[in-house]
């Protein structure tokens, strides 16, 4: 059926141009088009569209952040989900699924539950070929003080970026954090203090990096149980990014990784309120008190990198494959945020960072 002919009777006997393309030229511009609703809009264009399109390797599903006027009952919701389209689908019930990682009452468990499963697979069963899915979480609160767009995404306040991998657990962690993040003046010298390296982290910055620390761990476990009935759910799945809407941290899992998920059977232990339970960690810390980074034209005050692994991975036959592997603490520090627009700029920070003299070393109980 033409294309044409669907959207103009009164030019059928015209050629379509489109419609002259193979199948695999319109599957690729599909999979290059990704988000979740406008392929789901374009289903409802015609049989083509609609046969060709779920077989796209790659979606991204960004989820917008509910409304505080909009208030919906579970029950609500749930009639409101399976009675809508997939179109439906994408604009009311996963509205919910942005309270998903913040904490909630007891009373509403349920309701986390039901949306973490149903939200995501509801609008991914229709696309039965998906390989790669990228999930977008809203921001809250202080979060979006730093939403910007483009490059400048960074805030002149505290800057904070962090990658984590998860299998069944947390495997890897890296964490770029600075008081402040701007640009070089004109006026400013290149003047580095030849000292700094050698003077101890007062007790007070120890402790803003650590709460740095356990904050970004926590939402990257929590990201972790979100994404498990998706990922036990969906099975030609064999890459996953969690990311928000400020760009502040990604949650990363390969196709290997995803298998232990699938695996895995949790004991209730395993198991925190939202989170999956973080092991005991060992994380290597550098920190300097000012760094310019002349490439990129940038000045971070409190510029501090941290590599987490947990403890287990440090010794032993787990440490000889990453070293094997060429992903030591170096290599995987420097891959962490790309090499792209503001992944370029933090490269350059976490390469400098990482030649500093000074490196702290520090040790963190399962929580």
């Amino acid at each position: 059926m033409s294309l044409c002919n669907n959207m103009d009777s009164g030019i059928a006997g015209s050629d379509d141009f489109f419609d002259r393309l193979p199948d695999e030229v319109v599957l690729s511009i599909f999979d290059k088009l990704q988000d979740a609703k406008s392929l789901c809009l374009s289903m409802s264009v015609c049989k083509r569209f609609r046969s060709v399109i779920p077989q796209v390797y790659e979606v991204f599903l960004p989820l917008p952040q509910k409304k505080p006027a909009e208030r919906e009952s579970g029950q609500e919701a749930r009639r409101g989900l399976f009675r809508s389209a997939v179109i439906r689908a994408l604009k009311k019930p996963f509205r919910f699924v942005s309270q998903m990682v913040k904490s909630k009452p007891k009373n509403e468990e349920n309701d986390l539950e039901f949306y973490s499963y149903y939200v995501p697979n509801e609008i991914l069963k229709s696309f039965q070929e998906i390989r790669a899915f990228h999930l977008r979480l809203p921001c809250y609160g202080t979060q979006k003080q730093g939403l910007k767009t483009g490059e400048n995404s960074m805030s002149p306040a505290n800057f904070l970026r962090w990658k984590a991998e998860f299998g069944r657990e947390l495997q890897s962690c890296v964490i770029l954090g600075a008081k402040s993040w701007r640009d070089k003046s004109e006026a400013e010298e290149n003047s580095v203090d030849p000292d700094q390296e050698s003077r101890v982290m007062a007790d007070e910055e120890l402790k803003l990096r650590i709460v740095w620390t356990i904050s970004c761990l926590i939402a990257a476990s929590a990201r972790h149980y979100l994404i498990q009935e998706t990922v036990k759910g969906l099975k030609t799945i064999d890459s996953i990014v969690v990311s928000d809407e400020s760009n502040q941290g990604r949650l990363c899992m390969n196709k290997g990784q995803i298998e232990e998920v699938r695996k895995m059977e949790r004991k209730g232990d395993e198991l925190l309120e939202y989170r999956s339970r973080v092991p005991a960690l060992r994380m290597k810390m550098w920190y300097l008190e000012r760094l310019e980074l002349p490439d990129s034209g940038k000045v971070m005050e409190g510029a501090t990198l941290v590599v987490i692994r947990p403890a287990a991975a440090c010794g032993g036959a787990a440490a000889e494959e990453l070293r094997m592997e060429n992903r030591g603490n170096g290599g995987m520090a420097a891959e962490a945020f790309g090499e792209e627009g503001e992944g370029k700029m933090l490269r350059e920070a976490v390469k400098k960072l990482m030649v500093a003299k000074k490196c702290y070393t520090l040790e963190m109980n399962s929580f």
